[in-house]
């Protein structure tokens, strides 16, 4: 009887222990995590207790206690110390950095919109994922999760800046279509959304170096333009000479010398301005390729359309000159001789020939700068992102 008593009374104890461990987990994940999950769980558990029948709470107690551990379980990992944690938390800022790589690759290798669109969809759905996958497993050390919420939130951004498209910086031929204002809006967006995105990876930085020192864990961190702003910021600068040459090639086309002046007044301004930003860029990066081949299309451009303009405008006004004498000509209105009216059509030829036979020469020159451009892009990527593994150098050695 006594080893009987002596039986009950162990398993009440350990019981009793089970439970407490229970609601202790349960606890750290209402509390602390704030998991809907564990809410759930305690919810749940309190009302199958307090509403069920004295024979079958026992069983069905260690039944819930079952389900609880082992949900506990696959729910969140438990980590030996501090640095172990962040060690493995690298992870998820290699998976993101590898997105933000699998786009730039798109870039490098001239992949058609339509790949693109479909890269950009699975990296959604990769970034989407780890932040759903922190949420529920995530529970931080001891509860204390403030490297988690500071990366989902800069993970967030990252999903934001590639869904609003600010990073495409292609579609000339449509922005090229717009009126001054919405193309110059247009641009301040694009700028405003990548330089704010740039400040909440910094702000990540900062949050993870002081979740690191609180742990006492020095975290590998930067504060400096990394690649892939730098990156960015380069191409904005060529996106938008390309956008508003593409609006200067299509008014070519009209005949009308105030709209091109007007056009190559806004486009002396953003070169001016580009030639001001790739100085501030300059030393940022050893590799100054893409500056270089930025500064050699600004002056390309610059160049362009100091040669243009007072052809285009020498062009014009013999067209219109020639219209009238034509017209004149035919109605015989007023008397001109067939020599004369012949040396007219050769000058009015001359004229329109020397025009479009310099814009021809810089066009093919031009797209061949394009190109040169493109690859050095690609180069400049291929040459600067370092696929090294930031889970194996996440922190500093000891």
């Amino acid at each position: 009887m006594k080893k009987q008593s002596s039986t009950i009374l162990l398993k009440s104890i350990f019981l009793l222990f089970v439970i407490y461990l229970l609601f202790y987990r349960i606890f750290l994940y209402f509390y602390r995590v704030k998991n809907c999950t564990a809410k759930f769980q305690f919810v749940f558990l309190y009302r199958f207790l307090t509403k069920t029948s004295e024979p079958m709470k026992t069983l069905r107690l260690q039944s819930m206690l079952l389900l609880c551990f082992c949900s506990s379980l696959l729910m969140g990992q438990h980590y030996r110390n501090a640095k172990a944690y962040i060690n493995d938390f690298g992870k998820n800022e290699l998976f993101v950095k590898e997105s933000l790589m699998e786009y730039s690759k798109s870039i490098i290798d001239f992949t058609p919109d339509s790949r693109i669109s479909a890269t950009m969809e699975r990296i959604y759905n990769k970034l989407e994922d780890i932040n759903e996958n922190l949420l529920r497993n995530d529970i931080g050390i001891d509860g204390d999760v403030a490297l988690r919420d500071a990366f989902i939130q800069m993970n967030t951004k990252t999903i934001e800046l590639l869904k609003n498209k600010s990073l495409k910086l292609n579609d000339y031929a449509i922005q090229s279509g717009l009126d001054y204002a919405d193309i110059f809006k247009n641009f301040a967006y694009k700028e405003h959304q990548i330089a704010n995105y740039y400040k909440d990876i910094l702000a990540y930085e900062t949050a993870k170096k002081a979740f690191g020192l609180k742990h006492r864990i020095l975290i590998r961190s930067f504060n400096k333009r990394n690649v892939f702003e730098y990156n960015a910021y380069q191409n904005l600068i060529f996106y938008k000479i390309n956008v508003l040459d593409d609006k200067l090639m299509a008014l070519l086309k009209f005949r009308s010398v105030d709209q091109v002046q007007e056009c190559m007044t806004f486009m002396s301004g953003v070169l001016q301005e580009s030639l001001l930003k790739t100085d501030l860029y300059k030393n940022d990066y050893e590799d100054q390729s893409l500056i270089e081949a930025n500064v050699e299309f600004i002056h390309f451009i610059k160049n362009q359309n100091e040669t243009l303009l007072p052809l285009f405008q020498q062009y014009v006004t013999v067209y219109e000159d020639f219209q009238k004498i034509k017209k004149s000509f035919l109605e015989n209105n007023t008397p001109i001789k067939v020599e004369d009216y012949n040396a007219e059509v050769r000058r009015f030829n001359e004229i329109k020939n020397t025009f479009f036979d310099t814009l021809y020469a810089i066009q093919v020159k031009k797209s061949e700068l394009v190109n040169r451009w493109y690859v050095t892009n690609s180069q400049f990527l291929k040459n600067n992102i370092e696929f090294e593994d930031l889970y194996e150098k996440f922190t500093n050695n000891d």
